[in-house]
């Protein structure tokens, strides 16, 4: 996949193109990715992503929103998924005040030569956010394009009557937050992770005899809620199940900040600090809080490990996300090993 970081950079005859942020590629934004992808089969044209290195709101907002995906991570997405090339803009000033208007004349059509766009039901974009899906509309009958625009995908708990929650990178962003991973995981189509380098901290766990690893994660990214999950660990190509405490550890009352500590169940080798380790989650054990005693909290500890333990011996070492049943207006979908829109 050829990916392009300015709209000078490319100048394209023809193609197929889906527009959004696409923060965690959840299975609301593959429904809108997917349908490019067909687009670009049927018309025989390069099929592309336009998507932003930076969030919107960073710029918009005093209130920078917590991110559920680096942008590395949905490039390789889309990649995977089969598409020709990514132009990925950097949201600052000029592109936040480019009229609508002057975004399809500009980008869709002098430089991306659009045959077919498609967006989510709610995608909004230029000045103001004033461009939506009937803009696009409008545009393509002028100009020549076709424009689908995807209906929202629901929790089908009485989505036959149009309710059920609308899957959207916001609602996964509460639920991580609230800890509850298995929903989360289930409206991404797969377990949500983090990967940062492993840094030096007070060596508490391994006094207790449980060294942890402690993660350096990047900024802006979307930690879940305090507690202790169970999930696997990726380690220098191996995958090891994992405990996984976040939070201020209050049996100590020494720590100030947030931490996330990666325990690797049968772990012999040597300190690895500075190494990259990716921590995928699959379940909420417990919440966090404060022991009456040190022991009584290395008691916890194990029975811990032996949650995690029992569920890697039953599931093995490639544990997917659970089951969502999840729909929208025109089709129902299974969760995706790649997912759509916010």
């Amino acid at each position: 996949m050829q990916v392009y970081r300015s709209v000078s950079e490319i100048c394209l005859h023809a193609s197929a193109c889906a527009l959004g942020m696409f923060d965690g590629v959840h299975v609301g934004h593959v429904m809108v990715l997917e349908n490019a992808l067909r687009e670009a089969r049927i018309l025989g044209v390069p099929s592309v992503v336009v998507s932003f290195a930076n969030h919107p709101q960073f710029l918009i907002s005093k209130t920078p929103t917590q991110l559920l995906s680096t942008l590395e991570e949905r490039l390789q997405a889309f990649e995977t998924m089969g598409f020709d090339a990514a132009l990925i803009l950097e949201f600052d000033e000029w592109l936040k005040n480019l009229p609508a208007e002057a975004f399809i004349r500009l980008v869709l059509r002098e430089h991306l030569g659009v045959q077919s766009v498609t967006v989510g039901y709610d995608h909004r974009f230029g000045k103001n956010r004033a461009g939506d899906g009937a803009m696009l509309q409008h545009s393509g009958e002028e100009f020549g394009f076709d424009v689908q625009i995807i209906d929202p995908v629901r929790i089908t708990a009485h989505a036959a009557e149009g309710g059920g929650q609308i899957v959207s990178s916001t609602l996964i962003r509460k639920l991580l937050t609230f800890g509850d991973i298995e929903q989360a995981n289930g409206l991404l189509g797969k377990p949500y992770h983090l990967t940062g380098l492993v840094e030096k901290g007070v060596q508490r766990g391994r006094e207790l005899g449980f060294p942890t690893a402690n993660l350096a994660v990047e900024a802006h990214r979307l930690i879940p809620g305090n507690g202790t999950y169970g999930g696997t660990a990726l380690l220098n190509g191996q995958v090891y199940a994992a405990v996984c405490n976040i939070g201020l550890c209050p049996t100590f009352a020494d720590q100030t900040q947030k931490r996330v500590e990666v325990h690797l169940l049968g772990y012999e080798g040597p300190p690895f600090y500075d190494e990259p380790l990716q921590m995928t989650f699959l379940q909420k054990i417990r919440e966090e809080h404060k022991f009456p005693s040190v022991d009584a909290l290395i008691q916890q500890i194990q029975q811990d490990c032996q949650t995690v333990q029992q569920r890697w011996t039953v599931d093995g070492p490639i544990m997917a996300a659970p089951d969502v049943a999840l729909t929208n207006t025109h089709s129902v979908i299974e969760p995706d090993p790649l997912d759509t829109n916010q």
